[in-house]
């Protein structure tokens, strides 16, 4: 009976473990009227928990934007098949959102009005 099921589990925790992958985004945050970098802007990249219509956010990684506006998150472990999206924040107000991000995704850029 062991012997049966054994090999049920291990595919099935390789299956659920191949969803996991590092994920990479980078991008820029500048003033949409002067185009100038925008600092110390909150840029955060989440998922949901789960996929379906109840979305739990869970965020992935978190960083302020250098002088330039310019901002990496990496590193950072996600799922491939769930809803990813970053947001923009400054001064405590959220000021963009940019939905359906890969993994990978680089040279976001967003145009803003701190």
């Amino acid at each position: 009976m062991i012997k049966k099921i054994l090999p049920f589990l291990l595919i099935t925790i390789a299956l659920i473990s191949c969803d996991v992958k590092k994920s990479s985004v980078s991008g820029k945050v500048v003033n949409k009227t002067t185009g100038v970098g925008i600092e110390n802007a909150v840029v955060t990249f989440s998922q949901c928990k789960s996929n379906g219509d109840n979305c739990d956010e869970i965020v992935i990684g978190q960083v302020y934007t250098q002088q330039s506006g310019d901002f990496i998150i990496s590193d950072k472990s996600a799922s491939k098949s769930k809803t990813k999206w970053v947001t923009v924040s400054f001064n405590g107000k959220k000021l963009a959102q940019k939905d359906n991000v890969g993994l990978n995704d680089q040279d976001l850029v967003f145009q803003v009005e701190p």
